[in-house]
């Protein structure tokens, strides 16, 4: 008895599950309207039986207990997967969407984002959507009449459209609602439209029109300032200054611009400086170090300067120095001459490299000579006496003009430093050599900064000369 109850619940409940599936005559064309309704009724109708199923369970025994679990994890299945599509009206009109309050207007948004085309693309979807529901009832109406027309009724499908008819028609309201709610916020965003044309957009063009007259001015004083100064080096410096000035007076304005909202405006400006500051670390590195380079004199165009970069010298003229880079010009010297066999390149160094790195100026100041140094190997058998004296005989007669002009130099920079008065005078040394078998003649002297290999040659030939006339002998290794 048992055995033939269990047989009859299970073929009840797969005629129904069968039954529950099929509402194919409540689709059409894949209309949106008629598939989510069907959705929902084959959800609600998947609900009944898992419920059912799970009451029968509980009562099953044996063999018709393990059937109708797997029914039951089946129906379960389906459920699931069913619930990922949408059951309900409201999904659609979600997608039309013009937010829950008008937008505050501001210039971008004027200018750029203007709403009305969006509130255009959202009134075509409802016309779109509302086709679609049209559609859908007249469906279900044209197939409520095949069914009356038929001899033999299907009650069941006739009971199931009349419900259909009856929940599309409640749900016509929900379309008209939404055209009502399109409508407001677009007349409202129309009317805020209005209001921002008529108060604050005429305020925005006269800070505009302030802004571009200040630029215009900035430019014109920049153009008669360059027309007036002939010094390159004070020109250079005044150019500077205006550029500061000009972006701190932007500032200043943009600041009296929004004095009424200065909260929003610090607030705003703090986090986009933080941003700023994480992303762009190294330019603005280089733009203090511009500051720096730009005020703090210790180099400037023309200056002759030397660096290290990756170990390896660079010596060159500064031929620019901006917001990010300091531009040099390789010069001819001992370096490029017995290290890199080339000069004249044109060499871009960021400023945040003088950030932390020494930086040896050859022009500091008023400064535009430097010791220089020549190196000679002399026998051991030969007159030292008498090598320091030709040496310093033939320097001495050869740089004398240069020690004036440099000693004249050093006044401007011992008024700027707490340093003691020197004397440029050549300075000879001999050294014996740690390795060979000979005295190294070190010589000293001054020369202008750009004129070192060519008085370096100079001053060499005529002491080579000079110790081969007095047959002083140079080592020469064996």
């Amino acid at each position: 008895m048992k055995f033939i109850l269990g047989y009859v619940v299970s073929f009840f409940l797969l005629t129904a599950i069968s039954f529950a599936d099929d509402f194919s005559y409540l689709e059409k064309d894949n209309n949106s309207w008629l598939q989510i309704y069907a959705n929902s009724l084959r959800a609600q109708a998947l609900d009944d039986e898992i419920k059912l199923l799970e009451n029968i369970v509980k009562k099953a025994i044996g063999k018709n207990k393990v059937e109708l679990t797997q029914l039951l994890k089946l129906q379960t299945s389906k459920k699931k997967i069913l619930d990922e599509l949408p059951q309900s009206f409201d999904t659609m009109l979600e997608k039309i969407t013009t937010g829950n309050e008008a937008k505050e207007i501001n210039i971008v948004e004027y200018l750029f984002t203007n709403q009305k085309s969006n509130f255009a693309i959202q009134t075509k979807k409802l016309t779109l959507l509302q086709q679609d529901y049209t559609r859908a009832l007249e469906h279900l109406n044209n197939e409520l009449l095949l069914i009356n027309k038929q001899e033999q009724k299907d009650t069941a499908k006739e009971y199931q459209l009349k419900m259909a008819i009856d929940f599309f028609s409640s749900a016509e309201g929900l379309l008209d609602h939404k055209a009502e709610v399109i409508k407001h916020m677009k007349e409202l965003y129309a009317h805020e439209l209005k209001s921002y044309e008529r108060t604050r957009l005429p305020r925005i063009v006269l800070n505009l029109g302030i802004l571009f007259f200040i630029f215009i001015l900035f430019h014109v004083v920049k153009y008669f300032i360059t027309k007036r100064i002939e010094n390159e080096d004070r020109l250079f410096k005044i150019k500077k200054i205006l550029n500061i000035t000009f972006f701190l007076i932007l500032l200043l304005v943009i600041i009296v611009f929004n004095i009424n909202n200065i909260i929003y405006a610090a607030t705003l400006i703090g986090f986009i400086a933080a941003a700023i500051t994480i992303s762009m670390k190294e330019y603005l590195q280089s733009i203090v170090a511009w500051l720096h380079l730009s005020f703090g004199d210790f180099i400037k165009q023309g200056d002759r300067i030397l660096i290290s970069v990756n170990n390896q010298q660079v010596i060159g003229e500064v031929i620019d120095i901006s917001p990010f880079k300091v531009t040099l010009y390789e010069s001819i010297n001992n370096t490029t001459s017995l290290q890199l066999k080339r000069a004249g390149r044109v060499i871009f160094i960021p400023n945040n490299y003088f950030v932390n790195n020494y930086v040896y100026n050859y022009t500091h100041d008023k400064m535009k000579t430097i010791y220089d140094l020549i190196e000679f190997r002399i026998a051991f058998s030969a007159d030292t006496q008498k090598v320091e004296e030709i040496a310093s005989e033939i320097t001495l007669e050869n740089t004398e003009r240069y020690m004036e002009v440099a000693s004249k130099q050093f006044i401007s920079l011992k008024k700027r430093y707490d340093m003691r008065s020197r004397d440029f005078r050549p300075r000879i040394h001999l050294v014996p050599d740690a390795t060979e078998p000979c005295f190294i003649l070190y010589i000293w002297y001054v020369t202008p900064y750009h004129q070192i290999m060519e008085f370096k040659s100079q001053l060499s030939q005529k002491i080579v000369r000079r110790f081969q006339e007095e047959n002083i002998k140079f080592y020469v290794k064996e």
